[in-house]
């Protein structure tokens, strides 16, 4: 896999022809090792890629995040490092100048809008359609709602064939996909009801390819997800405002930008950390937002889930209260939304709908911006 990494590292700045397979930009687990697995796999099984691709094309991976900012992806760095990936070889958002790749065909993986100008020749998604949504009809497309994006890729590696001279570079990949179905399921909780059919199989069959038999399968996976959890929860090092950053969406729509951070703690955590507010609004001020929503996420020892919210205004209370708004009327998703007290400014919530996420609420947040005038 690191010689892979290398080669595509090389030829960056080389004129041969590229296909850059990219996550979103929240850069999580999901969506990172979604990307790394996808292009190793398409650079040895590029059927799906047979109009773009040339003898000499390089598929290679890219982590929609800044070099900067990838320390803050704690459980990403943890395990690519844990699977034997050089983090130096990992290609980064802010590696390509992308306005001068105008001739760049991509792959989206665990997203399917893309602010790139870049021509989109293949999407795999594990969210709802949106309804901005366009696709370019030539692209290959698979948007299925299962627990994890790697779920959908891992099918496709398995589907299209694991070449026998790649199996070492295959098995690495299968590890990365495997960790992020474990995770993103939250080790097929039943009380989460993440997992569906799929991610269930798609686990069975990376483990029987791994070798993890059916006798170690529950400790093995229960030891992962410990592992991944704690390196995630692992914010010892990062202050309020990058705790902001590390795993952030935002959503920017007629003049109107609300961002949507996740923590891996509670919310209720996050407004008791030093100088928190300060914090807030540098972040606020340098992502424009006119609304911030934290959404606390906090996984305990004994595999039980606590989820809370906080909606916070910057300049935008009558935007906010649209949003509280739209949070309580939603048909699609009840999030069960128990407002707790708080002197602080802002509307905070228990969430008592724990399969209720960032992917449920973004459509929301959207469908309140595309109404303002």
């Amino acid at each position: 896999m690191n010689a892979y990494l290398q080669r595509c590292r090389s030829v960056l700045k080389s004129s041969v022809n590229k296909i850059a397979v990219i996550g979103n930009e929240s850069c999580d687990l999901d969506s990172a090792v979604s990307a790394i697995a996808f292009a190793f796999h398409l650079q040895h099984s590029p059927k799906l890629l047979s109009p773009w691709y040339k003898p000499d094309t390089i598929v290679y991976p890219v982590l929609n995040v800044t070099r900067a900012e990838l320390p803050l992806k704690t459980e990403v760095t943890f395990f690519l490092k844990r699977q034997g990936i050089a983090l130096d070889e990992m290609i980064c958002r802010d590696d390509i100048d992308w306005p001068t790749e105008q001739a760049l065909n991509v792959v989206l993986v665990d997203h399917h809008v893309s602010s790139l100008n870049q021509n989109i020749v293949g999407i795999v998604d594990h969210r709802p359609v949106e309804a901005a949504a366009r696709f370019n009809p030539n692209a290959f497309k698979t948007i299925e709602l299962v627990g994890s994006c790697a779920t959908l890729v891992g099918r496709q590696l398995f589907s299209d064939g694991i070449s026998p001279e790649e199996r070492e570079g295959y098995n690495v990949a299968l590890g990365l996909l495997y960790a992020a179905i474990v995770l993103d399921t939250v080790n097929f909780s039943k009380e989460a009801d993440k997992a569906k059919p799929l991610d269930y199989d798609m686990a069975e069959r990376i483990e029987s390819q791994l070798q993890i038999t059916e006798q170690v399968r529950s400790l093995h996976r229960e030891q992962l997800f410990k592992s991944l959890v704690d390196a995630r929860s692992d914010v010892s090092e990062l202050n309020a405002y990058q705790l902001l950053l590390k795993d952030l969406k935002i959503i920017s729509q007629n003049d109107r930008t609300v961002a949507v951070p996740g923590f891996p703690m509670a919310v209720q955590e996050y407004i008791k950390l030093p100088e928190w507010r300060e914090h807030l609004n540098r972040f606020a001020t340098s992502t424009e937002s006119n609304v911030v929503i934290l959404l606390g996420m906090k996984v305990h020892p004994d595999g039980s889930v606590r989820r809370d919210v906080g909606v916070i205004p910057i300049d935008g209370t009558p935007l906010a209260e649209k949003i509280i708004a739209a949070l309580h009327a939603s048909q699609e998703m009840n999030f069960e939304l128990e407002e707790i007290p708080c002197s602080e400014n802002g509307t905070f919530y228990q969430q008592h709908n724990l399969r209720a996420s960032r992917k449920q609420l973004i459509p929301i947040v959207k469908n309140v911006l595309s109404t303002i005038q």
